[in-house]
């Protein structure tokens, strides 16, 4: 657990880090002062997040971080520690969304969520850890999970079963740096106004169908519901600044919603009822 704060002018590294949860933390690390990296697949979404986040200056850096590719995890450690000598905020945020019937599920589907949502989460501690407590200066690391790692929803049956994991991730990961001047916090939002289901449309060819053909209406049928509905929720600038208030606090969750508390306290009655 962390007992001193992060000093300002350290750096932050954020996967998922040019659109959406991952910009709006970005944005919130530079307005605490630190020197960020901001990381993401898609050259699109980086040349946008660089005329955005222009104004910075040298305080921001931009990388195309695959996390599913453990070669450019080790690039970017390198990278890290030949141009700025340590990493200090590691936020492992990178994520895609599977809507559906577990059922109706294919292997390229659960291959594509567990290698991006939960593997590319994994591949970030493995390869940044080490050197974050090698270092011995005040750190942190968040884990962008989401309230589906707590309670499963309709046709979320795939995306929770990573999620889920990136929750325990994090509660194991607090219990072995009891001690150590890393923290780590699991990020777990309810709706926020992102891109998270345009992602469908841009799935690698590793991880496309083989074995069926994609119905594309019902797809955007399904994409432009979920979007109405995270359309409604919180401006991912002010998610950001939540994140950087659970790092100063070294806590464990970060929740973006107070009305999720009764699903909680439901969960909890589920499971004490079979205890």
């Amino acid at each position: 657990m962390r007992t001193h704060p992060i000093q300002s002018g350290s750096l932050g590294l954020v996967t998922g880090g040019a659109s959406g949860i991952g910009l709006g933390i970005a944005q919130a690390l530079l307005e605490a002062g630190l020197q960020v990296i901001v990381t993401d697949v898609r050259d699109d979404h980086l040349e946008e997040a660089k005329t955005l986040l222009g104004s910075a200056g040298d305080q921001v850096h931009f990388l195309r971080l695959d996390v599913t590719d453990r070669p450019q995890w080790r690039a970017a450690r390198r990278f890290v520690e030949e141009r700025f000598g340590a990493l200090h905020v590691l936020c492992l945020n990178a994520g895609v969304g599977v809507l559906g019937s577990m059922l109706e599920a294919s292997d390229a589907d659960w291959e594509w969520i567990t290698s991006v949502n939960l593997d590319g989460v994994l591949a970030g501690v493995e390869t940044f850890l080490p050197h974050m407590v090698a270092h011995g200066r005040p750190g942190h690391i968040v884990a962008t999970s989401s309230m589906g790692g707590l309670i499963v929803a309709n046709d979320g049956g795939v995306y929770s079963a990573a999620k889920f994991g990136v929750v325990a991730l994090i509660e194991g990961l607090r219990r072995d740096l009891q001690g150590a001047s890393v923290g780590a916090t699991v990020l777990c939002p309810a709706a926020v106004n992102t891109n998270i289901y345009d992602h469908e449309r841009m799935r690698p060819t590793i991880f496309q169908h083989s074995d069926a053909v994609r119905d594309d209406q019902a797809l955007e049928a399904m994409e432009a519901f979920h979007k109405q509905l995270l359309a409604l929720g919180r401006d991912p600038v002010e998610v950001g600044r939540m994140v950087w208030n659970g790092i100063e606090a070294d806590a464990p969750y970060v929740f973006t919603d107070r009305n999720v508390w009764p699903t909680l306290v439901s969960r909890r009655d589920a499971l004490l009822a079979f205890a």
